[in-house]
């Protein structure tokens, strides 16, 4: 039960930091800026990559350099093992609390035809796009990064920090 308050908690206050930095624009008040504006998704999908190590930029190769250098931010120190690569290769935002793909958040995401490469190429290999409301973009279900969160994903409007019942 702690769990699922201290999610909420962690969604909710996403949710307002969105706001208050100008994630959420008043256009599109219950769509994230970074669902409606390539740029900003974009910027905010690099700046993940590049200081929170969202990947590995092809899931379905065994990327082992990654899968390393990310097991060894969980374990903190010393040599990863085999068994803590297998446990940050189940780690994915498919699976995290702050990946969103509620009904209502769909609505927000544009059609793939409109999507770029890096979009395009996710879903045509099995990838679910979502949004992470940690880094503010639209994400791959089948990457991860190192701020993942358990208890995920949010699959329902109840759950959703755009749901319109605040």
């Amino acid at each position: 039960m702690k769990d699922v308050i201290t999610g909420g908690l962690a969604l909710f206050g996403a949710y307002k930091l969105a706001e208050h930095m100008g994630y959420i624009t008043p256009k599109h008040a219950h769509c994230p800026t970074a669902t409606q504006d390539i740029g900003v998704n974009t910027r905010n999908r690099q700046i993940a990559i590049d200081r929170f190590m969202y990947g590995p930029f092809n899931p379905s190769l065994p990327s082992k350099k990654y899968w390393t250098k990310l097991a060894s931010v969980w374990s903190r120190g010393g040599r990863v093992t085999e068994n803590e690569i297998r446990e940050a290769k189940s780690a994915r935002c498919g699976n995290c609390g702050v990946f969103d793909i509620s009904p209502i958040m769909r609505k927000c995401l544009p059609p793939i035809d409109t999507a770029d490469d890096y979009d395009r190429f996710a879903v045509e290999t099995d990838a679910v796009l979502g949004y992470c409301w940690a880094h503010h973009f639209k994400c791959a279900s089948t990457r991860t990064c190192k701020t993942w969160v358990g208890g995920g994903p949010i699959r329902s409007n109840k759950r959703s920090p755009l749901r319109k019942d605040k």
